[in-house]
Order: C-alpha cells, then sequence, then structure tokens
C-alpha cells in the first residue's frame, strides 16, 4: 500500500496537486465508488485537495465482476485524511491483503456462464476460469436452468460444455413460445425523423427479442432510412428493458453557406494598425494607410455559395434545404476578374483601394499632406507623389517615380525612377537620397546622394556627399553654387560657381567609377595571389616530371602531379582572365575619363581639389569661365564649356511637374 501511495503521489505531484499544510490537521474523508483503490485515491484526492500520500482507505461494500462484462459493479471505498504520523505507519494486515487482491484481480478470474433464449433455441456460453479463478460448478448452470423452469434440455451438452468451456454459444434445447416471451413496440417521432425501440423483460424461459423482427417491423411502418442495426443488437445483448431506444433517425437538412469574399488588403481607409515592439512602444513609421500591390497581385478572392443538401424523414419524405446566397464580386479601374470569375487581379503597379464597390487600383499614391506620424513611411510599388515635406527619420520608397512638393528633411529617400523635390533637401548630414533615374532638386544641403542618372540643382549643392553616374548640373538660378563636400561624377561637373570665397574645401571628381576601380583593385589582389603560388607548383611539377622520365610514378605520387597540372592549367586560365577583365576596366575608364569635364561658367575659388581618372590638381588662385579636362596625364584648363545636355536637363525640372 505504502509503495502504491508512493507512485500514486509522484503521479500527483506531476500534475501539480497541492500539499496543504492545513487539511493536515483535520480527519476529513468522503465516499468513493471505483473498481480499484489506485482509481479511488486518486478520484479522492482531487476531491479533498490532497496529495494521495496523505490518504488511507478502506473497502465498505465489495462490488461484482459480472459476467462478460454485464452485470459489473464497482466498489465502495471510505477515503479519509490521517494524522500525518498515524499515516507514516503501516497498514493492517487487512488493508494489505486488499491492496494485494485489487492488484491480482485481473490475473485471477472465475468462470461465468450466460443463457440466452432466442426463436433458434436455448444457448449456453461458458467462459473459462482464469489463474486461480474458481471454474463454473455444472451444480450452478442446473440451478439456473431450474430457477427459469428450462426442464428440457441436453443434459450431456451442457455437461460437455461445463468441462470443456468453449466460450461460444451452444445449444442445448429448443425454444417453446409462451406468455413469459419478451415483447417490443415501435414508435415513430411526429416529424418522422426518429423511430423508439421499448423492450419488455423476459420471464421465466420466455426469449429474448429478435433483432431480424424488429428490422421488419420497422420496414413494415414504411421506414426506409436510417435504420441502426447496431443500435437494436446493443440494446438486446446489454438487455435495455423498459426504455426508448432510438433505432432509426433520418437525414437532417443542411443549409447551404453563403458567399464570401475576402480582401487582400485593407478596405477600412479610416482604420489604422499601428505596429507595437516587443517592450510596447508604437512604431509610428510603420503605418499599413497604403495599400501597395504588384502586377498579378490577387487583390480578392470569393468562395461561392454551396448549394443545401436536403434532408430526408425515416420514412423517405423530403426535407427541402435553403441554398446559399451568392455575393457579386466586381473588379474596378486597372483590375481584372480570373476566367473563373473567383479572383480580382492587378493590372499594374499602385495602390489598391474599395471604392463604388469596386475594386480598383491607383497608379499613383498621392499624400495630401507631410510624410510623417499620420502617413508612416512609404513603400509604393508606382509614383509617389507627396504634396508636403518629408520629415526627419521617414522613409519614402517608390517602385517609380516620387516627386515632393515641399522639402526632404533628415529623411531617406529612394525610386526606382526619378527623383523630383520642388523645394530642396536638407540632409543634416545624415539623408539618404537614392534613385535609379534622375534627380532634380532646387537645392541640397549637407545630404548623401546617389543617382544612376544626372544630378539637375538649380540653386546650391552644400557640404554634401554625391556620386553619380552620368553628370552633375549645377545651373539655372540665381547663385548655382557648388562648395563644400565631395562631388563624384562619371562623366561632368558643371556648375557657375564651384567652391566660395571662404577658401572652403570641395572635391570635386569626373571620369571615376569607384566600383569599377574596386573591382580593378580585388582582382589585382587576387592576381598578386596567384603569382605568388605559382612558381612553387610549376616546381613541384618540374620535379615529379623528372621522375616519371626514370619510369612510371607510384600511385599516390601519379595522382599528385595530375592534379597540380590541372591546377597548374586553371591558374594560367585565371591570370589570362584576370588580365582581361583588367584591360577592359581601364579601357572603361580612360573611356570616360576622356570625355570627363568639371567646368564652371562664373568662378572657381581657391580651395577647390579637382580629379579627373588618376590626376589630380589643388586651385590655389580663381579661375573663371573655365573648363578643366585631361590629356596626355595632365589636368588642362580651357574656356568654359557649357554641358550639352544642361539646357533640355533644366528644361526637364519643369516638366516632371506632373510624374
Amino acid at each position: 500500500m505504502d509503495r502504491l501511495k508512493d507512485l500514486l503521489g509522484e503521479d500527483q505531484e506531476k500534475d501539480g496537486a497541492p500539499v496543504s499544510e492545513e487539511n493536515l490537521a483535520g480527519e476529513k474523508e468522503i465516499e468513493v465508488y471505483a473498481y480499484s483503490a489506485q482509481e479511488a485515491l486518486k478520484t479522492a484526492a482531487q476531491a479533498l485537495h490532497q496529495n494521495i500520500v496523505n490518504l488511507q482507505y478502506q473497502i465498505l461494500e465489495r462490488g461484482v465482476g459480472g459476467m462478460m462484462g454485464f452485470g459489473k459493479k464497482p466498489n465502495k471505498y471510505l477515503i479519509y485524511i490521517a494524522d500525518r504520523e498515524k499515516s507514516m505507519e503501516p497498514l493492517a494486515y487487512e488493508s494489505y491483503k486488499e491492496e494485494i487482491r485489487e492488484e491480482e484481480i485481473h490475473k485471477n478470474r472465475d468462470g461465468y456462464f450466460k443463457v440466452r433464449i432466442t426463436k433458434d433455441g436455448i444457448f449456453l456460453e461458458i467462459g473459462p476460469a482464469q489463474g486461480k479463478g474458481k471454474k463454473c460448478d455444472i451444480a450452478e448452470v442446473a440451478g439456473y436452468l431450474q430457477s427459469h423452469e428450462i426442464v428440457k434440455y441436453n443434459e450431456a451438452a451442457v455437461k460437455n460444455e461445463v468441462e470443456h468451456p468453449r466460450k461460444k454459444p451452444v445449444k442445448i434445447g429448443d425454444y417453446n413460445p409462451s406468455q413469459f416471451d419478451s415483447h417490443f413496440q415501435i414508435q415513430i417521432s411526429p416529424d418522422e425523423m426518429k423511430a423508439y425501440l421499448t423492450m419488455t423483460k423476459p420471464e421465466k424461459y420466455g426469449r429474448i427479442v429478435d433483432i431480424e423482427e424488429v428490422v421488419s417491423s420497422l420496414k413494415s411502418k414504411n421506414v426506409q432510412i436510417g435504420i441502426k442495426k447496431e443500435a437494436i443488437v446493443s440494446a438486446v445483448e446489454n438487455e435495455l428493458y423498459n426504455m426508448p431506444i432510438i433505432v432509426a433517425e433520418g437525414e437532417m437538412p443542411a443549409e447551404g453557406t453563403d458567399s464570401t469574399i475576402k480582401y487582400n488588403f485593407k478596405i477600412d481607409s479610416d482604420s489604422v494598425k499601428f505596429e507595437v515592439s516587443e517592450d510596447g512602444s508604437v512604431d509610428f513609421h510603420k503605418l499599413d494607410n497604403v495599400q501597395s500591390v504588384v502586377v498579378g497581385q490577387v487583390l480578392a478572392s470569393k468562395i461561392p455559395a454551396e448549394k443545401g443538401r436536403a434532408g430526408k424523414t425515416i420514412t423517405g419524405r423530403i426535407i427541402p434545404a435553403r441554398d446559399g446566397k451568392d455575393l457579386k464580386i466586381s473588379s474596378g479601374q486597372n483590375t481584372h476578374l480570373s476566367p473563373d470569375g473567383l479572383q480580382i487581379i492587378s493590372d499594374i503597379n499602385g495602390q489598391a483601394i474599395f471604392k463604388n464597390n469596386k475594386v480598383q487600383v491607383e497608379p499613383v499614391l498621392e499624400i495630401n499632406g507631410d510624410v510623417d506620424l499620420t502617413s508612416g513611411d512609404i513603400n509604393f510599388p508606382g509614383n509617389v507623389i507627396i504634396y508636403g515635406n518629408v520629415n526627419d527619420t521617414f522613409k519614402v520608397y517608390s517602385g517609380a517615380n516620387v516627386e515632393v512638393k515641399g522639402n526632404i528633411g533628415k529623411a531617406d529617400v529612394v525610386a526606382e525612377g526619378n527623383i523630383v523635390v520642388r523645394q530642396g533637401i536638407q540632409g543634416k548630414d545624415v539623408a539618404k537620397i537614392v534613385c535609379a533615374g534622375d534627380l532634380y532638386a532646387k537645392f541640397v544641403e549637407r545630404a548623401n546622394v546617389r543617382a544612376e542618372g544626372f544630378i539637375v540643382v538649380t540653386e546650391t549643392i552644400l557640404h554634401s556627399n554625391i556620386y553619380c553616374k552620368k553628370k552633375v548640373i549645377c545651373a539655372g538660378g540665381k547663385r548655382s553654387q557648388i562648395a563644400g563636400g565631395k562631388i563624384t561624377a562619371f562623366y561632368e561637373i558643371n556648375a557657375k560657381y564651384l567652391g566660395a570665397e571662404a577658401y572652403t574645401e570641395t572635391v570635386l571628381e569626373a571620369g571615376i567609377d569607384a566600383e569599377a576601380e574596386k573591382k580593378i583593385e580585388e582582382m589585382h589582389e587576387r592576381r598578386d595571389v596567384l603569382q605568388k603560388e605559382f612558381p612553387e607548383i610549376s616546381q613541384q611539377i618540374n620535379n615529379l616530371t623528372t621522375l616519371i622520365s626514370a619510369g612510371p610514378l607510384p600511385e599516390d605520387k601519379q595522382e599528385q602531379f595530375n592534379q597540380l597540372t590541372i591546377k597548374s592549367n586553371e591558374m594560367k586560365l585565371e591570370l589570362a582572365s584576370i588580365e582581361e577583365k583588367v584591360k577592359q576596366l581601364c579601357d572603361y575608364l580612360d573611356g570616360i575619363a576622356k570625355e570627363a569635364k568639371i567646368s564652371a561658367s562664373k568662378t572657381v575659388y581657391p580651395g577647390v581639389r579637382v580629379r579627373i581618372r588618376s590626376e589630380a590638381l589643388l586651385i590655389k588662385a580663381e579661375y573663371k569661365f573655365v573648363t578643366f579636362y585631361r590629356e596626355g596625364g595632365l589636368i588642362k584648363i580651357t574656356p568654359y564649356e557649357k554641358a550639352k545636355e544642361m539646357e533640355e536637363k533644366i528644361k526637364g525640372v519643369s516638366r516632371t511637374r506632373n510624374i
């Protein structure tokens, strides 16, 4: 018993059962019905809020095992909380015996017998004993038959079955109809959805209800649907007398499901969703106000309505069902329906909106104010027009062009097309402006700018880091000055004024592709590594070649020779490839250097550093109306040359008023 309680206690502690010191102080008890002490102790422990180690039990009433599971009854236990000291004492011998009996009950089982009387006759079933269980006695069987007034039966068959039980029904006599037979009644519910079977209990030598009789009776009452033969068999075998049992059930109708439409974007434009970080703070940059979509994106999907499924009564009468209602899905501007009519698909990159009960896509995102806390960061695949400013710390990304009617502050603006800033950029040394096309602005101050195309500024570029893969043009304004910072352009830098009267350090570079130069540097480093390794490999090959002349090499040496030869050939090919690529890049850089110019239509002030390709010049005196270019390894000066595209690009600022 102690071991049993210990094991149960461990299990209960794992389940989180509390051990209460207060409960140990008082005597409490509960009566529990269970088939084993283990089950009783667990049940009582939950009811008394105790750990099993604090409980003891007594068996108040012993249950019965029943026959074939029929008539089985549980034991009745008294479970009580014992004092701590008493609970640690050994159990009495009687309690110990009960525990042993519980553990052995499944190993030792008495034999059983069962008598069933049907239309086909009287049947006897004998179950063999298990372990040390008691076998069935022929006197017990005979006594049962006599008590039920069954006098005509095959005594030899009974004796043989008792002595050699086969655990299956054996016929021992014939059935004779009598008033003691079980009878049944079939009742059908008013809605004809259910049929009920009610059986009377057979008396003495009366037979049980025949299953096929019940089925036939159901059919005679026009029951066609849902006959539950298993329920009839269960009711008969489990002797469920004098109670209604459902033995037939109709099919209830299933209402059809209405169609639904799932929108893959927010259709309620008044709601704003904030992104909350782990620390509970709200990131006002990341709002979901803009519903950006791309070509081919599914914007809405329709789940079709389903038809209802008609029901049937047990008599076969049809019960109609409602079909689901269909909803119309409508595509609008720049969208189309899929061939099956169940999806709305975007035709363009843009902003998805729900307007006039239709899904449509607008190619331009218009921000009718500043990019700030009310809009959050902007990430849009199409054109973006901002009628206000891009405030500090915010970000704008466009898959096409960006137009800002106001200023750009300490912000990030990236566009796959052009960027037009109607006012200017006040970057505070932090702003990052990147575009794959041209950049147009009135002024640029303390910003980091990178453009794949032209950079055209009408007024000033001050203390900024500019990288342009075509030309930087600062013209068209009253001042049109570049001063401070570092300006790099592949082909040309052109402004009215370069530098400032205060001798502000200004670095101007043309004919330079930093990325190409970096590639050349990396390839030179790789070439140096190969050239360092190559002589050693060549020496090893020469040594092995000398050995070959004296005869075949050992297998390992031959393998080494083969590998070295392959590696040597690969290195030669790689070195040749490097030389070819370096030559191509140098030719490319020389080509852009030939076209490279740095020009000032008014004045170049001292403090300006001019670099074209690999040549550099520090300006120590004022120059007026000049153009710097490279020739014969020197930087030369010639009268000012206007940039070929200057007028066209300045006019372009006006043409881009509507992106």
